[in-house]
């Protein structure tokens, strides 16, 4: 059961990425809605360690607080995840100097079967 939960994370994750991968910056507008909460997993297939990742409504102005706080990184080879209310959000990680590993705008988290994020390499 939970296998096949992740590989739903998963296949839902790539197809939510690939959509998104194109939708840039741009102004707000609705960001969350009703439908339930979403689960974002984070896994590292980097060489890089991830330092801080910020994640907000994309209605939000601003990248939004650490989530990771002030002891925690996601090492090479690591998952690490958090749920949300489904809805758009913005996201970006960054390595230990706060250098931007990978920024993302307007990206879907879908209710029940969130989005997995495969980190790979710096943008």
């Amino acid at each position: 059961m939970v296998t096949m939960r992740r590989l739903g994370l998963a296949l839902m994750g790539f197809l939510a990425l690939g959509l998104s991968a194109c939708g840039g910056g741009g102004g707000g507008g609705a960001t969350t809605g009703p439908g339930g909460n979403s689960a974002f997993v984070i896994r590292n297939q980097s060489q890089l360690t991830i330092c801080y990742v910020n994640i907000s409504p994309s209605s939000d102005s601003n990248w939004g607080p650490d989530r990771l706080g002030p002891s925690e990184v996601i090492s090479p080879g690591v998952e690490r995840g958090w749920e949300f209310p489904a809805g758009s959000y913005d996201f970006q990680l960054l390595d230990c100097n706060r250098n931007a590993l990978m920024r993302r705008q307007h990206v879907a988290f879908p209710p029940r079967d969130g989005l997995v994020l495969t980190f790979r390499r710096a943008e």
